[in-house]
Formats: structure tokens, sequence, C-alpha cells
């Protein structure tokens, strides 16, 4: 196999993991980023005895592309898994948290769908396929479910993954797995039964909920430790085109002779003249909605709250029309995250449902949580910890009628082979999707 040398610009998980396994299979690749920190929105924050995570909170581990990175990594005696009280989710509704339901038994109790909507849900099997091609999640659910399962099951879901609306955001690119059990089995129900009972994939693992003991930045870190060409604080400008390589003008210094160029930026900060022929493309790019999402951490003595905390967290409704989207119950998670005898909760407000409270005053916000949480799980008094992050721009909203994007980033690459835009503006935004993505760049390069 001929080696390459490659370029990566971001060092965000989609282009470390991309870099690791280029490297492995034998490439020169040299990683540039603009900041002094790898990771883009992974970060972990330790403040005295609280450990803080401003961007994902868990690493959802469910394919051996992910799982082997760990391994390869040597990060598998740092790993950690989450308390099995985790698997419990809380959903508000009527201003209680209710258990979402984890068997039959429970789904027959729960308080969270009437019975008459628990009886529509027997003849989803039977309803036929959509014909709509970009179809929104709300459509479809209500559609194979019904509106209380869109409600106070899908919408919440929705909210808490994407911080955005079941009714914009496109089932075939949002929940593509959605999409294909229908097409591929007529009925979700019919696919949940087929998976239980069929052979397993071999490409997966069993799913387990994680994070490191030094919090989630501790595997971007240990990635970019890795690397032998790591550039930080060295920006990006221009690609060039010269003769049949590329070249990089950063900090206004010249580096040469690449043969690809991964480009691991947010789709609204790649300048206009970074990549060549591509100015009108990149503006097109811009216009993919990024909603703003305050996240707010806060930390109680634990006879502050009357809830157990027994659970991974709650969402919320648009339905109860309260000023949050959310709550994980961080301490509950993970071990040594917390001084003893404290809680820590980590609660999200704004995204595309209410934007406008995203950008309110850290003050004002604490406050506004304080008392929702009051409310919600019993607070009493004020935090001992408190913390405020703030995202501008946060997640890539796949809405429908996505495809033009994606159309205008291959455009990019039609005009320049061999430049390549990765991140999780497509084919997934968790974690797990970015890393799996990354790889999959670094195979198809060879």
């Amino acid at each position: 196999m001929k080696t390459k040398k490659i370029a990566i610009i971001g060092a965000g998980i989609t282009g470390l993991s991309a870099a690791h396994r280029l490297e492995k299979k034998g490439h020169e690749v040299h990683l540039f980023e603009r900041r002094a920190e790898s990771g883009g929105s992974i970060k972990t924050v330790k403040q005295d005895d609280w450990l803080v995570e401003y961007g994902p909170n868990t690493l959802l581990v469910k394919d051996v592309l992910v799982i082997d990175l760990i391994k390869d990594l040597g990060l598998q005696s740092e790993m950690l898994i989450a308390n099995p009280e985790a698997s419990k989710r809380f959903i508000v509704k009527n201003g209680t948290l209710e258990p979402l339901p984890a068997g039959f038994l429970s789904a027959v109790k729960t308080p969270l769908f009437s019975l008459s909507a628990k009886l529509k849900l027997l003849a989803e099997p039977f309803r036929p396929n959509g014909t709509d091609t970009d179809e929104t999640v709300a459509s479809f659910v209500e559609r194979r479910l019904g509106p209380e399962f869109l409600d106070y099951g899908i919408n919440p879901f929705v909210a808490g993954i994407f911080a955005g609306s079941p009714d914009k955001l496109s089932l075939r690119h949002a929940f593509p797995m959605m999409k294909e059990m229908e097409e591929e089995h007529g009925s979700l129900i019919k696919a949940a039964v087929k998976k239980m009972t069929g052979k397993k994939d071999p490409k997966k693992v069993k799913r387990q909920l994680v994070s490191f003991r030094k919090g989630i930045q501790q595997l971007p870190e240990v990635i970019a430790a890795s690397l032998s060409h790591l550039h930080m604080s060295h920006e990006v400008h221009h690609i060039l085109k010269d003769g049949d390589k590329w070249q990089l003008v950063v900090n206004d210094l010249p580096f040469t002779g690449f043969d690809e160029v991964l480009v691991n930026i947010p789709l609204y900060k790649i300048p206009d003249n970074l990549i060549p022929q591509s100015e009108t493309e990149i503006e097109k790019l811009r216009e993919v909605y990024y909603p703003p999402l305050s996240v707010i951490v806060l930390g109680f003595k634990k006879e502050q709250i009357t809830h157990p905390m027994d659970g991974f967290g709650f969402l919320v409704p648009e339905k109860e029309e309260r000023r949050i989207l959310g709550s994980l119950f961080s301490s509950t998670l993970f071990p040594d995250r917390v001084p003893e005898r404290h809680v820590l909760i980590t609660t999200f407000v704004g995204g595309s449902r209410q934007p406008e409270l995203a950008s309110l005053d850290s003050e004002v916000l604490i406050e506004m949580v304080q008392e929702e949480l009051t409310e919600l799980i019993g607070l009493k008094g004020e935090a001992v910890f408190k913390d405020h992050i703030f995202w501008p721009k946060s997640i890539p909203q796949y809405t429908v009628g996505y495809d033009r994007y994606l159309q205008e980033m291959e455009k990019i690459t039609e005009k320049n082979p061999g430049i390549h835009l990765i991140g999780n503006f497509r084919e997934g935004i968790s974690v797990p999707d970015c890393i799996k993505n990354g790889i999959i760049c670094a195979e198809m390069i060879g």
C-alpha cells in the first residue's frame, strides 16, 4: 500500500479518530488545531472536588470500532461503566417524574400513556408504510404510534439528544434506524422482535454507557498524545492546490505536499476562502441551524434533594410548558465526581424549543433552574456549587431537506478531489457516531 501525507484540520473527536486510524495504517498525518486544546466540544473541568462535563457527559459504546479504539489506546483500565441505576430514565408528566417503562409489565402500568394509547399501539404492526421520502420525526411517530407517544416519548427524547424539535427534524437523517425498521419490516414492533430473536451483528457489542476516570476529555487527550505530528495553536487560513498536491497556509506559513485534506470544522466556522472554488457552497452550508444551548451545573448537599436521584436523569416534554429541557443526575452516573454526601445535577436550557432562554445571564438562568428543580425533585435551598456553560451554536439540526446540505458538501469534494468534510454535521451527532465516521473516512482513504 502506498503511504500518503495527510492533513487534518480540527482536533475534534472525528478528526482525532481519523488521524489515529490513518497513522496506524502507516500514513504521515499532520493534525492542525487553532486552539491550544484538543477535543472540540468535549471538555471536562475539575474544580476542587467537583468534576464537570461542559459538553457530552457519557459515551454509549455499542460498536466494535469504538471499543477497539478504546482498547488500542490502552484506556480500558481507565473506563468507567455507568451505575446500573443509569438505565432508569424519567419523563416529566403533570409536574411529576415518571419512570420510562423498562419492560412489558411496567409498560402496561405506566401513567405516561393512556389506556387508549396503549391499545392503539397494538395496531402498529398493521399500519401501512409512509409514502413521504423525507418525513419529519413527528409525522412518523404520530402516524405509527399515536400523538401521546409523540408528546411524552419522542418529543423529550429528541430534545435530550439534538436539543431540537421532532416537528423539524428529518427522520431519515436524524433517526435513520427507525426509517429502516419500517422499510425492512413494515413495523417498529416487528423489527424489535426480529432484533431480539435474530442473529447478533458481529459489528455490535454489548451496549454500555461509559466515561473515564478523568472524564470524557481523557479520550481525546490520549488520542492527541499518541499522534506524531500534532500542531496545536495552528490556524489554517487557506488550502491551495500545489501541482497534484495540496498546500496549507498555517499561521501565514506554508505546509506542503499533502495528498489528502480532512476538514473537521463546524460548518458555521469554515471561512469563505478556506477551500478553493467553494465560497458559494460554504455560504449555503452556513444555513444549517445550530441552536443556542445553556448548560447549568449545580451541586447540592444530599439532604437538599427530596428525590432519590436513582436514575440517569429526566427529560421534559414540550407539553409540560417548563423552562428546561431536562437534567442529568451526574453524580449518580459515575463515582468520584462530587465531594462526599453531595450531588451534582446538569440541566439544559434553550435549544430550538426555547432559544431565547439560552442566552440569559448566568444569575437569571441559575435562579430559573433552581426554581424548576424545586418543583420537580424537591430541592431546598441554594446550590453550593454553580457553573454555567453557554454554547451559542450547539448541535447541527438535521432538518427536513438536509439532503441539499449534503449535496453542497459533495460539490466541494467534486471540485477539490482529495478534500473531505467530516464532523457531526453528517452521519450522526453523538460521540460514538463521530468516532465511527472518522475511522470510516480513514479506511476509505486507504
